[in-house]
């Protein structure tokens, strides 16, 4: 019989130096929830939180335990060695995911402008400081260590990391601003100078330190890379999404052979005398954004890595961060160096705007986040002083003070930019002040292919005549999953119809729908389809962008019925910001209808409750839209008043509306008008509780007066706030009939 006998070693286990790691790492994801609460009162990003939280796990590291045990580990240096090895390997994946959710399309779709500041914003900065070190060399007596190191302070603070601009930006909810959008589009283009000028460096100093035959086989191992990814790993990830139908989560061995690749790629990059980095940041380009190999790679690493293995790349970051004796020379040439950087960049950016004609303020305010510091910018430092290129007081004051520029710079963005500001000026488009003869342009929002039946119900009821008809603008809102930027695709007209066979996306479903509705519907006609990808947070922006730039009259946009719906957030901010009027359809309709060829039924009775206010008289005109020239379909308005008449400014613009729609019934048939005195809010719910059964589709409007002796008391039990008290009553009811409410707010 054979005996196994464990030698006594110590291991990793064995003299606690993992358990010391977990603590390490909970103690940093800990302190990084709380700074983000407390300084995200300070409008601060959470690069700030993290290198906060890192700085503070070194400072207080010796000290943890309350035993001497735990306090020589802390002290021990093979136990940084094994935080550097995690954060290896976090970084490996890290570049990967960064990788993945970068869009090059952004660079092929960038307009000459948007280079022109790039190009700008990469060449200005690196040729001034390399100009400053080399005079700050020449004319001021300084110590070897910090000459050699200004040339690398100098290309440090130089470049711009599209990934630390688009973690600011989504922090600061600008994702989908424009200002946001151009500070991604200009650092994504910076960023690639930037990876192809320290390419070139590399190049250059293994040709002057290698012998030729070392040097050839370097550039054969480089570009065998590169012809690996281009050629092997790109069409095998075009075979995983094709593969994969729409909508389905990616095959489990897809992903494991994706990560091992990510790993083999990383270990060979750094065998060839590449950063580890390059290899997987460069498969992970080739992965086409949005696609379900790209999201079902982020719904696997990307919360593992941020919040359990990042913290590991801050720990390292603060334990750099020591106590030394600070001599004020050294510390004035670093600052100056640093600080003259930011200041050239923020001139730069601010000419080459000016130049291409964009406002002053919003020039210097790009100028700020294209200075804001990130997760890549702490790695550039830590790789500088790992390699000796900069000493540990330089690292220190380059670090602390990256992160005293970006804690001023995200507040006055924040302060001096709101993406709304542009829609306040701007004349609001509203239907009752439109010509009955005007074309009537209309934004359909969508969030899925089951909001699609409802809108088509909404839009076949709007009546279009041959003087009057109906343009459909087309917005479907993706929620941003798989890539950093957002975008917003404008889908180009195609005159041939897509047939449900080449319908691979939800997108072009949605469309071939309206396109398909248009063609069967004569007086419909589309006029521009849109694909806005965002966050939920900021996904309001691209709604009121798009119904700025057509015009439209009328936004129509979906009710999410679940207390707790994303699209009830979004939906409020649209109310408060919307440029036009708003429109939100609540469906009552019993089963699910499908979204290509759907069968259309007509609204034959529509109701409209007319209680007083602008919002209603919206309602009302859309209404008397609706029934002009229209024998197919019956309007019924119910003017509700209170049994003591009120007089006032409101009444009387009132008054005027309904003075209007009496000389329309005198020459129609198909509009009745009923007015009833109530007394009470009870009065009031009962009376419109009353009309659930018998009509197909009701108008209401949102607001109104608050003292309205009739409403008063109902908004206490109002549910859904942004529907207003008589749509709540609607979108509330446990009627399992069969109709549709549309909330107007002018």
């Amino acid at each position: 019989m054979v005996s196994f006998q464990c030698q006594d070693s110590k291991g990793i286990f064995e003299d606690a130096t993992f358990p010391f790691l977990q603590l390490q790492i909970g103690i940093a994801i800990l302190l990084t929830g709380i700074f983000n609460v407390l300084l995200g009162h300070l409008d601060q990003i959470k690069y700030v939180s993290s290198a906060f939280a890192g700085i503070a796990v070194g400072i207080i590291g010796p000290f943890l335990g309350s035993t001497k045990y735990f306090q020589a580990i802390a002290e021990n240096s093979e136990w940084l060695g094994l935080v550097e090895l995690i954060s290896f390997i976090t970084l490996t994946c890290f570049s990967f995911l960064v990788g993945v959710k970068t869009d090059m399309n952004m660079v092929v779709n960038a307009r000459k402008t948007t280079y022109i500041i790039g190009f700008s914003t990469f060449i200005f900065p690196l040729l001034v400081n390399a100009v400053l070190s080399v005079v700050i060399m020449k004319t001021i007596t300084m110590e070897n260590e910090l000459s050699d190191s200004l040339k690398f302070i100098s290309l440090a603070v130089s470049t711009t990391s599209f990934y630390d601009t688009a973690c600011a930006v989504n922090d600061m909810n600008l994702l989908n601003s424009e200002i946001g959008r151009l500070a991604l589009a200009i650092s994504i283009i910076t960023g690639l100078f930037s990876w192809g000028f320290a390419f070139g460096l590399t190049l250059i100093a293994e040709f002057m330190a290698m012998k030729r035959k070392l040097l050839i086989i370097s550039v054969i191992s480089k570009f065998a890379l590169l012809i690996f990814v281009l050629f092997i790993v790109r069409p095998v990830v075009s075979w995983m999404n094709r593969k994969t139908p729409e909508g389905k989560t990616l095959r489990e061995g897809y992903v494991s052979v994706i990560i091992s690749t990510v790993l083999g790629v990383a270990f060979y990059s750094e065998f060839v005398g590449q950063h580890g980095m390059f290899g997987p940041l460069m498969l992970g380009l080739v992965v086409p954004v949005g696609t379900p190999v790209g999201i079902a790679v982020q719904k696997k690493l990307d919360c593992f890595v941020t919040y359990v293995l990042m913290p590991t790349i801050y720990i390292v970051a603060g334990y750099k961060v020591q106590k030394f004796e600070s001599k004020l020379r050294n510390w004035v040439i670093v600052e100056f160096m640093i600080f003259f950087a930011c200041f050239s960049k923020i001139i730069a950016v601010m000419l080459s705007s000016l130049y291409c004609q964009f406002p002053i303020q919003d020039s210097f305010l790009l100028g700020l986040i294209l200075n804001c510091a990130g997760i890549f910018y702490l790695i550039f430092c830590i790789s500088m002083d790992r390699e000796k290129f900069i000493d540990q007081p330089t690292y220190t004051y380059m670090l602390l003070t990256s992160i005293l520029i970006t804690m001023v710079c995200t507040p006055i963005v924040k302060f001096f930019y709101d993406p709304s500001s542009r829609y306040t000026s701007y004349k609001r488009q509203t239907i009752q002040n439109s010509s009955v003869k005007e074309e009537l342009r209309i934004l359909a929002c969508v969030y899925n292919q089951e909001n699609v039946p409802s809108i088509l119900n909404f839009l076949e009821a709007t009546n279009p005549t041959k003087d009057s008809t109906v343009c459909i603008y087309i917005l479907h809102l993706v929620e941003l999953i798989g890539r950093a930027a957002s975008v917003l695709v404008r889908h180009k007209q195609k005159k041939k119809k897509i047939t449900r066979s080449q319908s691979r996306n939800t997108s072009e479903k949605i469309i071939n729908a309206f396109n398909h509705f248009a063609e069967q519907n004569p007086g419909f006609s589309i006029g521009q389809a849109y694909t806005a990808v965002s966050p939920i947070e900021g996904m309001h922006n691209d709604v009121c962008h798009v119904a700025m730039e057509t015009r439209t009259h009328l936004l129509v946009i979906p009710f999410g019925e679940l207390a707790e719906h994303p699209f009830r957030a979004i939906n409020q901010s649209v109310l408060h910001e919307a440029p036009c009027s708003v429109g939100i359809l609540v469906d009552h309709i019993d089963g699910v209808k499908p979204v290509v060829d759907a069968s259309i039924s007509s609204c034959h009775s529509v109701a409209m409750i007319f209680i007083g206010g602008p919002d209603d008289r919206e309602a009302l005109a859309y209404g008397m839209r609706m029934a002009d020239d229209n024998p197919n379909l019956k309007l019924s308005v119910f003017r509700f008043t209170h049994t003591k008449l009120r007089d006032d400014k409101n009444t009387k613009k009132d008054d005027e509306l309904i003075n209007e729609l009496w000389q329309t019934i005198e020459n129609t048939v198909n509009i009745e008008y009923i007015e009833e005195a109530l007394t009470d809010c009870a009065d009031t719910a009962s009376r419109i509780k009353s009309l659930e059964e018998t009509y197909d589709f009701i108008l209401v409007g949102r607001r109104h007066e608050d003292d309205s002796p009739i409403l008063h008391g109902l908004d206490e039990w109002c549910v859904y706030k942004e529907l207003g008290v008589v749509g709540d009553l609607f979108a509330t009811s446990s009627f399992q009939g069969g109709f549709s409410l549309l909330v107007m707010q002018q």
